[in-house]
């Protein structure tokens, strides 16, 4: 099971700004839970993580590096 765990920045800048996971999932378009399952690093769509690195503006690979 943890292979599937993914390493990211979505609390460290979330909370940098800062914002609650809700106003987060708000400002992308998404629900709480699915920020908060990003923030666990389970895995989430592509374009749900280009949602969230827009609403922190932030790139991509920022956010979600390799």
């Amino acid at each position: 099971m943890t292979d599937n765990i993914r390493k990211n920045r979505v609390k460290k800048f979330r909370e940098g700004i800062p914002l609650s996971v809700s106003e987060l999932a708000r400002e992308a378009g998404l629900t709480p839970q699915t920020v908060a399952k990003m923030e666990k690093g389970m895995p989430t769509r592509k374009n749900s993580e280009l949602k969230v690195a827009k609403a922190l503006q932030k790139s991509h690979e920022e956010v979600f590096p390799i």
